[in-house]
């Protein structure tokens, strides 16, 4: 395990132990502590996993890698969800920055990478996605043929990179080492570069309702769980200014809520989503109400849009 002795944004040593949590989406029930930053609020995992140990949450468990297929007979149902959500954050980037043939695309963490996929077919431009490891696309050639992928990590990108965009989507909770990876991001990066990163809000309203069974811990694979303030301070020091905070994000804030249920319940990840379906469903639609608000307080998650400073 590593001891973290100073906050990672910050830099104080004023640390304490906000909450203990057990491992979320796995078979093992180990507690992990996160210690919470008396100068800038920041609550992180403390002490962490190696990153060669980390990997061994990510298994049959791990929800997100086992895709629409974890829902039997409703797996195109769910196949299709992740279709509208890749075309939402196509839309938000569209939003934020005016793309063309010529823009090129980069996605930190990219995972399964159907956000670039679909970026590539409406824009017909350059796109690049890097990931720790290749889960999300591999033996799937033929699908992902037109975006480069890669096996790095942010220090491997070559400083002539320069991308018009960079996305993290749900990427930067799980960094070891944040403020020195968007740092380099910056260098690498046009003074018209822009950065668009959605996260975890630890000041949301599901991450009050339900405490130490909330899914945004994600433990112990989230490192860092971030409020407004303290991700505007970690990009102002990597050189990054925040040109907007969103209260909500492209994913539905109604997966916090019904991962953070299931975690009550403490169901087995491993097995068939199908019996969980109906359910899921059925709770989508009580959830809708609360969805109204989430322009005005966070539900769940957050979107910060940054430019070079």
């Amino acid at each position: 395990m590593i001891e973290i002795t100073s906050c990672p944004i910050c830099g104080s040593s004023s640390l304490n132990s906000f909450i203990k949590t057990t491992a979320q989406m796995h078979s093992n029930k180990q507690l992990f502590n996160f210690d919470k930053c008396f100068s800038c609020d920041l609550v992180f995992l403390n002490p962490r996993l190696h990153l060669h140990d980390l990997k061994n949450y990510y298994n049959s468990y791990y929800l997100p890698y086992r895709g629409a297929k974890a829902w039997g007979k409703f797996e195109n149902f769910v196949a299709r969800s992740q279709q509208n959500l890749d075309l939402k954050r196509v839309k938000l980037i569209k939003d934020v920055h005016s793309p063309s043939e010529e823009s090129l695309i980069l996605d930190i963490g990219c995972g399964n990478p159907t956000f670039l996929n679909a970026f590539q077919k409406k824009v017909n431009c350059q796109t690049i996605g890097i990931d720790f490891s290749d889960e999300g696309w591999k033996n799937q050639d033929n699908k992902f043929k037109k975006v480069n992928l890669q096996i790095a990590e942010i220090k491997d990108l070559s400083s002539n990179l320069h991308p018009d965009v960079i996305t993290m989507w749900h990427y930067l909770e799980h960094d070891y080492n944040p403020l020195e990876n968007l740092t380099y991001l910056k260098t690498v990066s046009k003074s018209s570069t822009v950065l668009v990163i959605e996260i975890p809000n630890f000041e949301s309203k599901s991450r009050m309702k339900y405490g130490r069974n909330w899914a945004g811990w994600h433990t112990p694979r989230h490192l860092s769980l971030f409020s407004p303030n303290n991700i505007e301070l970690l990009l102002q020091k990597a050189g990054w200014k925040v040109k907007e905070i969103l209260t909500f994000g492209t994913m539905d804030p109604y997966l916090l809520f019904w991962m953070s249920e299931m975690e009550q319940k403490q169901i087995r990840w491993d097995r068939s989503m199908e019996k969980e379906f109906m359910q899921f469903m059925l709770g989508m639609v009580k959830f809708f109400p609360l969805k109204l608000i989430e322009k005005r307080t966070s539900l769940g998650v957050m979107t910060v849009v940054a430019v070079p400073n």
